[in-house]
């Protein structure tokens, strides 16, 4: 499986120019792909999204995105992302979001201190973007609201949001399983959770395993790393 390996995934992610050759370019051959059968307004808002910073987001995922928050922006309920980065996803979730408020959940530091195997991929700090940047990517939106912090302490200012479409990208595991625990019980019936890196990121797919173990709901799996649930009407067991 595409960068299952821990070295591989460690070096790649962490050697810009090694990440250009790999994901940039396959990101690249996507983008002139959708760009022969896809919305022009959509292919420009995939673009404007990536402009001007990084985002680790293939071009195919971006769009998943996309479509899957512009569809749930016409039902009641908020957009949240945990797990920002620099804001490019975030600019996306926003040029479809309508009128609805955007929930941006992060620590703008970088990852926290990875805990077990984890250690051996991921390392304390990574994966960083600062609230003023994304503030900046993010200038001229509004209704956009900004949680910088440890998650879920990081929303302990909120009060009964109900959500409509949640978008992970945390790589941990307890992350993943804390983004789960928070949003899941806040979903509209018919609310979208999607999620980054679960095809290639242990932690992930473990935390949606271990938390659904109990629920109906079942993991739908993309082609692309990405994977989503939808949250069903009747309660969980």
């Amino acid at each position: 499986m595409w960068m299952r390996n821990e070295a591989m995934r460690r070096f790649v992610s962490r050697n810009r120019f090694v990440r250009f050759l790999t994901f940039g370019v396959h990101s690249a051959m996507q983008m002139r792909l959708l760009s022969g059968h896809k919305h022009p307004v959509t292919l420009r808002r995939l673009s404007k999204a990536r402009a001007g910073t990084d985002s680790l987001l293939s071009s195919d995922e971006a769009f998943v995105l996309h479509e899957l928050a512009q569809a749930q922006s016409v039902y009641e309920g908020d957009l949240a992302e945990f797990g920002v980065y620099r804001g490019a996803s975030a600019e996306l979730l926003c040029m479809v979001k309508a009128h609805r408020t955007l929930h941006l959940f992060d620590t703008f530091e970088g990852l926290p201190d990875p805990k077990g195997k984890e250690g051996k991929v991921f390392i304390k700090g990574e994966f960083c973007g600062t609230l003023e940047s994304v503030k900046r990517k993010l200038a001229g939106y509004e209704n956009v609201a900004f949680h910088p912090g440890f998650f879920p302490d990081s929303a302990a200012d909120l009060g009964d949001e109900r959500y409509s479409f949640v978008h992970l990208d945390v790589d941990l595991y307890e992350a993943t399983l804390a983004g789960l625990a928070y949003f899941y019980p806040r979903m509209i019936p018919g609310g979208i959770i999607l999620t980054h890196d679960y095809s290639i990121i242990d932690g992930v797919s473990q935390a949606f395993a271990e938390f659904l173990a109990d629920k109906p709901e079942h993991v739908i799996e993309l082609p692309t790393t990405q994977a989503m649930i939808i949250r069903s009407a009747q309660p969980s067991s």
